[in-house]
Order: C-alpha cells, then sequence, then structure tokens
C-alpha cells in the first residue's frame, strides 16, 4: 500500500517534483522596511524627479541674476570704405533701476514652482511605499498560497494512502482510490500554477528592489487605526495639495507679471574703453546712459499674454479642487476597504475552525459508513479554498491599511 502511494507521487513529472522542494531557508530575508529602502536608493523616477527640481532651482537663479548687474568685456576691429581702420577694446556694465515690478515677482513665482516640484517629490516616495509594498506583500502572498497547496497535496496523499488500505480489505470501492488520485492530480496542478505565480512575483520585487537573489518576505502584520475624520483632516495636508497650493501660487504671480506688463523700465550701462583708435578729439575714455522705456502699444502681444496667463492660473485652481477631492475619496475608499477587510478575516478566521470540524466529522461518518468519499474530499478541498482565502485576506487587510495611511499622505513608518 505504501509503494502505491509511492507510485502516486512518483508519477509526478520531474519538474513538479522539483517544484515540491520548494522552500524559503536559502532565500535571502528581507523586511517591508528594507524593501522600501531598496526602492528608494534604485528608483529611476524619483532620481528623475530629483533633476526636474534641479532645472527649477537652476531657473530660480537665472531669475535671481536680473538683480543683479552685468560686466563685459569687449574688444572690436572695424574697417569702413574711405576710413581708416578703427579699434576698440572696453569694459562694459549694465544695471536695471526698474524692471516694472517683473523680475521680482516672477522670481516668486519660480520659488513657488521649485517648492511644488519638492512636494511632488516627496508625494512620489509615498507612493513608491504603496507600490513597493504591494509587491513585497504579493510575493509573502504567493509563497503562502505555495506552502498551503503543498501541504493539501500531502493530506490527500494520506488520503489515497487510506482509501488503498481500505479497498484491500473490501471496505472501500476502487472508484473511490481513482476519485482521490483524480483529485491529487488536480491538487498538483494548481500547486504548479502558484509556484509560477511565486516565481512571477519574485521577479517583480527583485526589480523593485534591484536584488538579483530570490527573496524570503518575513510575515507583517500591522494593527493601527484611527478614526475617518482623522485620515480625512491628514488628508488635505498631504504633499501632493500642498504642491498644487503652491503651484497656484506661482500662477497666480505670473498672472501678476502680466498685469505689470506695460508698466515702463528703467536701464542703466557704462562705457570704459581701453583701447580707442583712432582716438576722437577732445579724448574721451567712457560714456554712460539712463534709458526708459515705456511700452505704448504692442500690437495685442500684452493683452494676450495676459489673457493666457489668466487661463493658467483659473486652471490650477481648478486642478487643486479636483486634487483634494479626489484626496478626500481615496481616504473614504480606503476607509471602507479596510473596514470590510477587517470583518472578512474575522469570518474567515470562523470558517475555518468550522471547515476543520467539517473535515474531521466527515472523515469519521465515512468510517461508519453515513458519507461517501466525495463528502470527504469535499470537506478537505473546503477547508483549502478557506485556508488561502484567510491567507488572502490577513495579507489583504495589512495592504489596505497601508493603502489607507498612503491615501491620507502619512509618512512611512519602517
Amino acid at each position: 500500500m505504501k509503494l502505491l502511494t509511492l507510485a502516486v507521487f512518483l508519477a509526478i513529472p520531474s519538474g513538479a517534483l522539483k517544484a515540491q522542494e520548494f522552500s524559503t531557508t536559502t532565500m535571502r530575508p528581507i523586511t517591508m522596511g528594507e524593501t522600501y529602502r531598496l526602492a528608494l536608493a534604485k528608483s529611476e523616477t524619483l532620481a528623475q524627479q530629483a533633476e526636474g527640481i534641479k532645472r527649477f532651482e537652476a531657473a530660480e537663479s537665472l531669475i535671481s541674476a536680473a538683480f543683479r548687474p552685468f560686466f563685459d568685456l569687449n574688444a572690436a576691429q572695424g574697417k569702413q570704405q574711405n576710413s581708416p581702420s578703427s579699434t576698440k577694446a572696453f569694459l562694459s556694465g549694465g544695471y536695471s533701476l526698474f524692471s516694472g515690478m517683473r523680475d521680482y515677482i516672477s522670481a516668486k513665482a519660480a520659488a513657488a514652482q521649485t517648492g511644488a516640484a519638492r512636494l511632488d517629490l516627496e508625494r512620489a516616495r509615498q507612493q513608491l511605499y504603496l507600490s513597493s509594498a504591494q509587491g513585497y506583500l504579493n510575493l509573502l502572498l504567493a509563497q503562502q498560497e505555495v506552502f498551503i497547496r503543498l501541504e493539501q497535496m500531502r493530506v490527500t496523499a494520506k488520503r489515497i494512502t487510506e482509501l488503498e488500505a481500505r479497498a484491500d480489505i473490501g471496505r472501500s470501492r476502487k472508484s473511490e482510490v481513482v476519485a482521490a488520485k483524480t483529485q491529487l492530480a488536480q491538487d498538483r496542478a494548481n500547486y504548479l500554477a502558484a509556484a509560477a505565480a511565486e516565481r512571477l512575483a519574485q521577479q517583480a520585487l527583485m526589480f523593485i528592489t534591484g536584488l538579483d537573489t530570490d527573496l524570503a518576505p518575513k510575515e507583517y502584520a500591522v494593527s493601527r487605526d484611527a478614526a475617518l475624520d482623522e485620515y480625512l483632516k491628514l488628508a488635505l495636508l498631504r504633499p501632493d495639495l500642498a504642491a498644487r497650493r503652491r503651484s497656484l501660487e506661482a500662477y497666480n504671480y505670473l498672472a501678476d507679471v502680466q498685469d505689470h506688463n506695460l508698466w515702463p523700465t528703467v536701464d542703466l550701462s557704462a562705457n570704459y574703453y581701453v583701447v580707442r583708435r583712432p582716438l576722437p578729439s577732445p579724448v574721451d575714455r567712457w560714456d554712460g546712459a539712463i534709458a526708459l522705456n515705456v511700452p505704448l502699444y504692442t500690437g495685442g502681444a500684452a493683452r494676450a499674454q495676459k489673457d493666457s496667463a489668466y487661463a493658467a492660473r483659473s486652471a490650477a485652481a481648478l486642478e487643486l479642487r479636483l486634487v483634494e477631492r479626489q484626496a478626500l475619496t481615496d481616504v473614504r475608499s480606503a476607509y471602507e476597504e479596510r473596514k470590510y477587510s477587517l470583518l472578512q478575516t474575522v469570518s474567515l478566521t470562523e470558517a475555518l475552525a468550522l471547515a476543520l470540524d467539517n473535515a474531521r466529522y466527515q472523515q469519521e461518518d465515512y468510517k461508519l459508513g453515513l458519507v461517501t468519499n466525495l463528502d470527504v474530499l469535499s470537506a478537505l478541498n473546503s477547508v483549502l479554498q478557506t485556508r488561502l482565502a484567510l491567507s488572502q485576506a490577513k495579507v489583504q487587510e495589512n495592504f489596505t491599511l497601508i493603502k489607507l495611511e498612503t491615501a491620507a499622505g502619512l509618512e512611512a513608518k519602517q
């Protein structure tokens, strides 16, 4: 009889046997916190956003340059028909005494845009935590399913051994043995599918972390909660909302710039000639000027620029309103999802205890001839499905909390 059971396992293809040797003991252990730290270091998306901030900072520096004087060293040699050649080498400088306040306002707009970019980067880090947590928990769940299905194969194999012993003494039918073997074949197929899913989850987490070895996530469980109102208040302080507010502030400044586009400007310039041939008579080495510019008519360009700036400001205000509503909706949705996830975990825990009792009673009743072998197999399958559902529910329970906290804009505490 033991030989028959052994034959069942020998009938499994070599690839399946290799899968049954699945173990996490040789894999690299990893925690949620380490996953996030590695993801932060590896993320090209965050690195690109950081480079974008540098561009905004450079734009700020460029605008700040308008508040400083400039100096140039110039040299030129020219020739006109019927005139001797001329040579000039001179220092020139200039300073904008008054720019209609446009440079000053533009500097404020640039600072607001840079601040918005920094806040967007902060929000991107929070979103990366959600993504890395999802990859981490997906692999944890996949490995749990592999172990559960492996255990189910062992239970079914044990059932086959018992049925074969009963069949030898005429207390069970051969068809019942075949039915159990059919169940084992199905269990084997499901096991291999779970093992394949585990490999895909491995690749996903390795991509997130940048590691090139198989990973074994440690058990992860959290049990902190807060009232919905608290999460809603926190959501309004999320970095992306703060970024949209800074962005709206920048568009307000840019609209203000266009309100000043017809203001006059006053510029100061001066030149000092080091070399000047031929020298004028009487000799002069320097000249200077103060220039006043008053725009009178721009052909409608000033009005068009103003309309464009006002439209951009209105669009930024609408975007802020949309992001605020979406943030509150995200929190409410995540809160409801977590609430029902907790209830589902409790219900499935009770269901598993009942399923285990039922499977035990069905096997006892079968020995008494009160139920069929199909009833026993159905009860064992119910235990399997409930275990899988409970495993998924527990992982989902943890993920919904991470999702809720991310929706509220809370920092990752890992």
